[in-house]
């Protein structure tokens, strides 16, 4: 049931939400359905530091749980869990990246370079679980065997 580096990667490919969970103030859970793109091993959002409560949850410092899954048959998921850090590089670049993505360049983009508090924020999953139900190895999961992803 679990899957391999390049099943997950297959199937972060498509553009899906990501819920994106953060501990706030007072040790309140948030979560918050975001677009993130998949790269070179580290899941990539975008969000506002101070305008929007996960940017201020990460920029606070805490911690981040992450779920993207199927909408249909057979279920597919991928978990992560890990520190968020604001990513400085080429950010104008990676806002245009997640425009094109989810279909919204350039009008989203265009509001998006100018917001003052816009990042690009970099997790990397410390772990990455990922299974797919569709496989039907159930014995994995009724002996409570990880599902991690294997690389």
């Amino acid at each position: 049931m679990p899957m391999s580096g390049r099943e997950v990667d297959t199937f972060l490919e498509p553009p899906r939400m990501a819920h994106f969970a953060t501990i706030g103030p007072g040790g309140v859970p948030w979560v918050r359905p975001l677009w993130y793109i998949w790269a070179d091993g580290a899941l990539y959002f975008t969000t506002r530091l101070q305008v929007r409560r996960t940017g201020a949850d990460i920029a606070a410092g805490s911690a981040a749980a992450v779920s993207i899954a199927s909408e249909g048959q057979p279920y597919k998921a991928v978990l992560a869990r890990g520190i968020a850090a604001v990513w400085h590089a080429d950010r104008d670049a990676w806002l245009e990246r997640f425009a094109r993505r989810y279909g919204a360049f350039p009008s989203w983009y265009d509001d998006a370079v100018r917001e003052g508090d816009r990042v690009i924020m970099r997790l990397v999953p410390d772990p990455l679980v990922a299974w797919d139900f569709g496989k039907g190895d159930y014995d994995t999961l009724n002996a409570q065997r990880s599902l991690r992803a294997r690389r």
